[in-house]
């Protein structure tokens, strides 16, 4: 046999005078636009500890010694056994000492 099910009706909802201000998060911190913060990455090899951040930020800069044009991509390789890291930016390559 088929069994008929009821509709439970469901609860009314509190209504929220218009006077009132909406409630923010629990948190209580306003939600942060714009890019999000950049990471700091390290890099650990035999003893020395290089800052990735600051290498990339490095190879923009020696970029911008040369050429008047903005950085439209970025490519760093760090090879810390050669104590060096190459870069290519909008396809112009060079090489920063760590």
């Amino acid at each position: 046999m088929s069994e008929k099910k009821t509709a439970v009706p469901a609860a009314p909802a509190a209504e929220v005078p218009a006077s009132e201000p909406k409630a923010r998060k629990a948190s209580g911190t306003p939600a942060r636009r714009g890019r999000p913060p950049t990471p700091e990455v390290y890099v650990e090899y035999g003893g020395n500890q290089y800052n990735i951040t600051d290498v990339v930020e490095r190879a923009k800069a020696d970029y911008r010694t040369t050429h008047k044009v903005g950085v439209q991509s970025c490519k760093v390789y760090v090879k810390p056994e050669e104590g060096a890291a190459y870069y290519v930016i909008n396809k112009v390559s060079g090489k920063l000492e760590l």
